[in-house]
């Protein structure tokens, strides 16, 4: 018999680890409920949470992995960011990092801009 990955649909995959996620903010000390999780991304063997407090907002990403089909790990990880909400979050997942030459350009491309009138046409 194949063992079922841990990773399940929405809800009754929150309900499978609810034992492995902290049940209070670390900043505040206040309760999490159900609405504060939300799952960000998954596959048949891992998933992305997000869990942000909603008395001080203090959000967390929280990475749990299931390689052998139980649960095996998940850690909590702060972000010091202004992303607050899941959706927000899923923007964000997976997609490639600014590369430096890409940093470099900006730069190079805004030193030219003098009036808000340069920036209008840079942005157009």
């Amino acid at each position: 018999m194949k063992n079922k990955p841990l990773i399940q649909k929405g809800r009754e995959f929150i309900n499978s680890i609810k034992n492995a996620i902290p049940k209070h903010c670390s900043n505040c000390g206040t309760q999490y409920t159900d609405s504060d999780l939300s799952l960000i991304q998954k596959d048949e063997f891992a998933a992305i949470l997000h869990l942000t407090c909603k008395k001080c907002k203090e959000s967390y990403l929280i990475n749990v992995v299931s390689p052998l089909g139980s649960l095996q790990g998940s850690s909590r990880v702060p972000l010091k960011i202004d992303i607050l909400s899941s959706e927000e979050a899923k923007k964000f997942i997976g997609k490639s990092a600014i590369k430096s030459d890409d940093i470099l350009d900006l730069h190079e491309i805004l030193s030219k801009v003098e009036t808000g009138e340069d920036l209008k046409k840079i942005l157009s």
